[in-house]
């Protein structure tokens, strides 16, 4: 007979995320989990099973109750250019907040090539951003406020790039390159109203 956890597994889970937030994967150690969430091995091992299984369901879990809920200023029906502009100066004041940078970021340059996983949960991220992107471009390119000329999907991939680079900047902490390029990016968006 299974014996029943004596804890929130979720509670253990947000824990888990947090910790690989700070230190990475690699500088996680078992023991450092075990510590963390207050737990015995065997209970680590039977509510989550390895190391890595559990480091996956803490991405999975951050892109669905971090990254994902922060999109939807872009979801809304009458989001616009002015919008878009307000997404990218809270995502930068974001990454003023958030000392280890983005998780799903930093598993992109720490396991990326190596774990087809975090390739789809980083895909994900991608796939979210440039659609509510091109979504908000094109409902406004409807409307008349922007020239029809615009190619919605390229203009929506060039700012997904910017917030890769922002988030990258911001956790080497330059953020007086992240303002600078903040005007010039601003100023694009501007020139693209009709």
């Amino acid at each position: 007979m299974a014996r029943s956890c004596n804890f929130d597994r979720q509670d253990k889970l947000i824990a888990a995320m947090e910790l690989f937030w700070q230190k990475g994967y690699a500088d996680t150690s078992v023991s450092d989990l075990v510590a963390h969430l207050k737990i015995n091995r065997f209970s680590l091992y039977n509510s989550f099973g390895d190391k890595l299984s559990l480091y996956r369901e803490s991405l999975s879990y951050y892109l669905a109750h971090y990254s994902q809920p922060k999109l939807a200023p872009l979801l809304v029906d009458d989001a616009d250019l002015d919008t878009i502009k307000d997404y990218i100066t809270a995502f930068i004041t974001q990454q003023v907040d958030q000392p280890y940078g983005c998780f799903l970021q930093n598993a992109i340059l720490e396991k990326y090539l190596k774990d087809e996983v975090v390739q789809q949960l980083c895909g994900r991220l991608f796939d979210g951003l440039h659609q509510a992107f091109t979504q908000v471009l094109a409902d406004a390119q409807r409307r008349g406020r922007l020239s029809s000329a615009l190619n919605t999907q390229e203009v929506a991939s060039f700012l997904v790039m910017q917030l890769q680079g922002i988030r990258v900047l911001g956790k080497a902490e330059q953020y007086q390159l992240i303002e600078q390029a903040r005007r010039v990016l601003m100023s694009y968006l501007d020139g693209l109203r009709r």
